[in-house]
C-alpha cells in the first residue's frame, strides 16, 4: 500500500494488521490499515458504508447472519449449500490471527481519519478481486482483496456493528452497491 494526494493503492501483501472498531462519539466504525512499521491508514465508515460492504464481502465470505424470515420457504438444497458455506467459513476464521493487540501507527494522510462516501467492487471471474474506499476529500482507497482479508473485515464488521447497535443485511437483501463484474477468458486469445 502507497500513498498519494487522490489515491492510496493498497496490496493486500503490504497489509501488517487492520483494527475496526466502534466510535460512539462519531457514531462511525474506525478502519485503522497498518500499511508499514511506521504508518497507517485510517478511515471512518458510516453505517450506510458498512452495510455496502458488508453485504459484497459476506456473499464472498459466507459467515452465518441472523436473517429475517423469509418470504418464500427456502429449498433444502439451497439450505443444505448456505449451511456448508457458513460452516466452512467460520472454519476459516480459526486459521485468522485476532488475538494479537493492533499497534497503533502515525498516520499516512498528515494525521487525518478520512471518510468514506462510498464503496466501489472490482470482481473477476466471480472473484471479488479489489474495493475501491472513496472519501469525501477526494482521496481513493484502492485496497487488494483476498480470501482471508474478505472474511477479517466481515468478522470485524459483525463485531463492531453489533457495538454499534447497527443491524447488517441479510444475504438474501437486494443490492444498491456500486460493483464493477469482470470475466476474464481463459481461452489463448490468438491475433489475426
Amino acid at each position: 500500500m502507497t500513498v498519494c494526494k487522490s489515491f492510496i493503492p493498497m496490496q493486500q501483501q503490504s497489509i501488517q494488521q487492520i483494527n475496526l472498531s466502534y466510535d460512539r462519539q462519531q457514531d462511525r466504525l474506525l478502519l485503522k490499515t497498518a500499511v508499514s512499521p511506521e504508518q497507517e491508514i485510517q478511515l471512518w465508515i458510516t453505517y450506510r458504508v458498512a452495510r455496502e460492504i458488508f453485504k459484497v464481502f459476506n456473499r464472498e465470505a459466507h459467515l452465518p447472519v441472523a436473517a429475517s424470515v423469509p418470504e418464500s420457504a427456502q429449498s433444502l438444497v439451497d439450505a443444505t449449500r448456505q449451511f456448508e458455506q457458513e460452516a466452512e467459513a467460520v472454519q476459516q476464521l480459526d486459521h485468522l490471527d485476532f488475538e494479537t493487540a493492533y499497534q497503533q501507527r502515525p498516520s499516512m494522510v498528515s494525521d487525518q481519519v478520512l471518510l468514506v462516501v462510498e464503496a466501489r467492487f472490482v470482481s473477476i471471474n466471480d472473484q471479488l478481486n479489489n474495493m475501491q474506499l472513496v472519501c469525501a476529500n477526494g482521496v481513493n482507497v484502492n485496497m487488494g482483496l483476498n480470501r482471508q482479508l474478505v472474511l477479517a473485515i466481515s468478522r470485524m464488521l459483525m463485531i463492531a456493528s453489533q457495538d454499534a447497535g447497527w443491524t447488517l443485511p441479510a444475504q438474501k437483501e437486494p443490492e444498491a452497491v456500486s460493483s464493477i463484474v469482470m470475466q476474464v477468458s481463459t481461452e489463448k486469445q490468438v491475433l489475426h
